[in-house]
């Protein structure tokens, strides 16, 4: 992928002006981290073909195959208090879903609090990191890692997780893929910014298969089971607990039925 093939793709006015093509990086949440010490532009897009140190939630490795998939980041300033900050990942798993639902004509999940599921394995992960100044946050990048034309995994993850190609049985344009993502993320931006979160948490909700079933969510090693029933206005998510409402800021969730 090049900067001027990417360009000719995008719809967008914001999301993508800028862009930062690599071949091969560590890590493009850790680069967009460093360029938000040169004021860099809203909107800006950090993308490689592969990265030597990708991470998930809790440091964890992302695997990746070179050349086949999307993995990126995007910087953003959000018009947004820091007691909400947890519907950040749940907009860009919004904006995934419905740009590989209209490119597919399949329907993915969400999962709380940042994936991505079809047929209930992991399509897309999800990283977002804040940066605070005085309390308030200055910027969020976005990273995200999108399973695109991959048709192996490796062992450990071959039961879980899956791609576009594997549950569609074709080939996809890897730039139009980002080209719809980048517009999804662009447009429910727009909500964020005009203080409309309530559309955010309703559109995901729309696309969620776990409310009102039993999950697990494993916090530092204890787990805590419950009927799974809403997601509240922070992005947090609301369990019931023998028959006790509580709500959950953070964790691994598993689907029980």
């Amino acid at each position: 992928m090049t900067e001027h093939d990417i360009k000719q793709h995008l719809r967008t006015k914001t999301f993508g002006k800028n862009i930062f093509c690599f071949d091969s990086i560590d890590s493009t949440n850790t680069y967009a981290k460093k360029l938000l010490s040169q004021d860099i532009e809203e909107g800006t897009l950090v993308i490689a073909e592969e990265q030597s140190a990708g991470r998930g939630r809790f440091d964890r490795t992302w695997h990746s195959s070179s050349g086949k998939n999307l993995t990126f980041s995007v910087i953003i300033r959000p018009n947004i208090i820091p007691q909400r900050i947890g519907i950040l990942s749940l907009y860009a798993g919004l904006a995934v879903t419905e740009a590989v639902q209209e490119l597919s004509h399949i329907s993915p999940t969400c999962k709380w609090p940042n994936d991505v599921l079809l047929n209930g394995k992991k399509l897309c992960g999800i990283l977002s990191e804040a940066v605070f100044s005085d309390a308030q946050i200055s910027a969020v990048i976005i990273g995200i890692g999108l399973n695109v034309n991959q048709t192996e995994f490796p062992d450990t993850l071959a039961s879980t997780a899956t791609s576009m190609v594997l549950e569609c049985n074709k080939m996809f344009d890897r730039f139009h893929v980002l080209a719809k993502v980048l517009e999804k993320l662009e447009h429910l931006y727009a909500f964020i910014q005009t203080h409309h979160l309530e559309d955010i948490l309703q559109r995901w909700q729309s696309h969620s298969i776990m409310l009102g079933k039993e999950v697990t969510i494993s916090q530092q090693g204890q787990l805590v089971k419950g009927i799974a029933k809403a997601i509240d206005t922070d992005g947090g998510l609301i369990i019931s607990v023998n028959g006790t409402e509580k709500k959950v800021a953070a964790g691994d969730v598993t689907i029980l039925q």
